[in-house]
């Protein structure tokens, strides 16, 4: 039984590490979801609540700078705040045009340069927050990814593996 939680779990967090270089996918909220799964399933043969609630907050953490960083991406080289919204929005809506990935890169940018456009800026300026906006999230990914790495090592240092 123990050799099967190990093997689920072991999914899970390789599922939520492949989904933290997706942008609007909660891939840390997935390797963490790894460390309650084990929890819940293995009660005291596992990392205790302790250590659950605590890789819950570096989660959090992950979370909240994804969207900060985004958004200070944006506004370091420019953005309006219409700017920022629409790179947002046009992550969100990229998660669902064919082949997803492109547009998880392209609308983001298309999304800033849209705002700034909208809020009667030139193509120069929306084009500096579309920039603004990749680099923001590109360190947040970054960011995610190393926090998403550290819950499952403190994980496996936990039950002593």
């Amino acid at each position: 039984m123990e050799l099967l939680a190990h093997s689920v779990v072991a999914c899970v967090f390789l599922a939520g590490l492949i989904t933290c270089f997706l942008p609007v996918l909660p891939g840390s909220c997935i390797v963490w979801c790894g460390v309650l799964l084990h929890q819940l399933w293995m009660r005291d043969a596992s990392v205790g609540w302790q250590v659950v609630l605590l890789t819950g907050g570096l989660t959090v953490l992950g979370l909240i700078s994804d969207a900060a960083l985004s958004f200070w991406g944006a506004k370091q080289f420019g953005a309006t705040w219409k700017g920022a919204l629409g790179a947002v929005l046009g992550a969100g809506i990229g998660l669902f045009l064919p082949p997803p990935l492109l547009w998880l890169l392209l609308g983001p940018i298309l999304g800033a340069i849209a705002g700034e456009l909208y809020a009667g800026r030139s193509l120069r300026a929306g084009s500096r927050a579309g920039i603004g906006t990749l680099l923001g999230a590109a360190v947040a990914l970054a960011l995610k990814f190393g926090l998403s790495l550290c819950v499952i090592v403190w994980f496996y240092l936990a039950i002593g593996l």
